[in-house]
């Protein structure tokens, strides 16, 4: 099957990464495949997209849909379209029109209707063969909207893209503070950052990189200067957007994240605190399903970490003061084994195709 991806600007976000490793799984899965969509010019998935033979159609334009790409994605000549329900909606749709596509709307948030005509709900509705989603509040949202149409849950298929590795030692406690840098999603990282003196003085052997691009990176940024001015040391560091997290992931001893990036957290072996806008805590075998249905912090959580910021500091020593190596390990060797379950690459690859295969 001939599989084309739509994508607005390659930017490194939430929606990106779903396309990145859909595209991955599927194209490993014996699919041609094919990633459409304008450039803005800052950093992308695009080397990622083609190490896993995903074909990137690409160009710089002022606008989300242009000639070339419309063009360059006819020739592709695909069988299925997969846009997001939001910013590529238009280009996929512009190609839908002039092909025998059929068309997959993936919603990655709640569903709000659009004033503007090339997306409003109307407008996808009208046109797309079928819904998909990973998040089950979302799928709810769907069946309440009685639509008619194909519906399907199916999460995201990381596996395949994250490469777990051993558990370091305790020290030197590398924490990863992994995600974006923004007003909604940052409350928790900036208030790591604005305690990270006390981290270090409980914890002599602290090191902490923040990853992760946003409005708030300059801002984290001089406020680490000043921090490793007063310690004499470079302890703190602020890396800013990075394509590919692995080697990041593999450097940390406990990871503190939300969303997908806590799921890519897990995956890698290692000890995660999720949190965004609200705040989960640490990942465990017995909190895996929760954390799936709050996608570990984004849609919901036992409270908003605005009204409790001081908690990832207190949590990290916590866990740095009872830490047991041999339990840690166990611990979240099973997590990563239960959450594998749920977002194993090929497996969803495979429902995706069966998805696909029902559609009229």
């Amino acid at each position: 099957m001939k599989i084309l991806f739509c994508s607005e600007g390659f930017l490194i976000d939430g929606v990106a990464s779903f396309n990145l490793y859909l595209s991955a799984a599927l194209r490993k899965a014996g699919n041609e495949v094919a990633i459409a969509g304008r450039w803005s010019g800052f950093k992308s998935f695009k080397s990622r997209h083609k190490e896993h033979g995903v074909n990137v159609i690409d160009g710089f334009s002022l606008t989300p849909i242009s000639r070339n790409l419309v063009s360059r994605s006819l020739d592709f000549d695909p069988d299925m379209i997969i846009t997001d329900a939001r910013r590529a909606f238009p280009l996929a749709l512009e190609i839908k029109k002039r092909s025998r596509a059929k068309l997959v709307t993936v919603f990655h948030d709640e569903i709000r209707d659009d004033p503007r005509k090339e997306r409003s709900l109307d407008t996808i509705i009208r046109f797309s063969d079928g819904w998909a989603t990973s998040e089950g509040p979302i799928l709810d949202q769907m069946k309440k909207l009685g639509t008619g149409l194909p519906l399907a849950l199916i999460h995201r298929p990381i596996t395949g893209m994250v490469h777990p590795t051993p558990l370091p030692p305790r020290d030197p406690f590398r924490v990863l503070s992994l995600g974006r840098l923004s007003g909604y999603k940052s409350p928790g990282h900036l208030s790591l950052l604005n305690h990270v003196g006390a981290l270090k003085k409980a914890i002599p052997s602290l090191e902490i990189t923040f990853v992760g691009g946003g409005d708030r990176t300059p801002l984290f940024r001089f406020k680490a200067l000043k921090e490793n001015l007063k310690a004499g040391s470079t302890y703190v560091r602020v890396a800013g957007s990075v394509t590919n997290p692995n080697d990041w992931l593999k450097w940390s001893t406990i990871v503190c994240a939300g969303a997908t990036s806590a799921a890519e957290a897990v995956l890698s072996n290692r000890p995660t605190i999720a949190f965004s806008g609200y705040w989960m805590g640490l990942i465990g075998p017995d909190n895996i399903e929760q954390g799936i249905s709050w996608h570990f912090g984004e849609r919901a959580g036992h409270f908003r970490m605005k009204h409790h910021l001081g908690i990832t500091s207190e949590t990290l020593i916590d866990i740095y003061s009872k830490w047991d190596q041999e339990q840690v390990e166990q611990n979240t060797r099973e997590t990563r084994m239960a959450l594998a379950k749920e977002f194993d690459s090929e497996e969803i690859a495979g429902q995706f195709m069966a998805f696909f295969a029902n559609l009229k």
